[in-house]
């Protein structure tokens, strides 16, 4: 009596090898999201001089306040335009 362990031909693992194979090669790591970060944003010491603003001042507003940020493994972005949108909508 024989068992047969498999149900596909030889080919067909093949062909499965090679698109696997195929998928391997073309497979690409995602990038650090640092590089990736649009250079619109500035840090958040660049961000106090941009604004004129203390430290203390700017982490009370991220929190308080809603204004807009990045947070990339614990260090906090902001981007030039979006400040001076928030500063222009806090003025009306």
């Amino acid at each position: 009596m024989s068992v047969k362990l498999y149900s596909h031909s030889k080919s067909d693992l093949e062909k499965a090898v090679e698109i696997i194979l195929k998928k391997a090669t073309e497979f690409t790591l995602p990038t650090n999201k640092a590089e990736e970060q649009p250079e619109d944003l500035i840090s958040q010491i660049e961000a106090t001089k941009f604004l004129h603003i203390s430290v203390p001042t700017i982490i009370e507003w991220r929190k308080n306040k809603n204004l807009p940020h990045y947070n990339f493994n614990g260090r906090y972005y902001y981007s030039k335009k979006e400040l001076l949108e928030y500063g222009k909508n806090q003025r009306k």
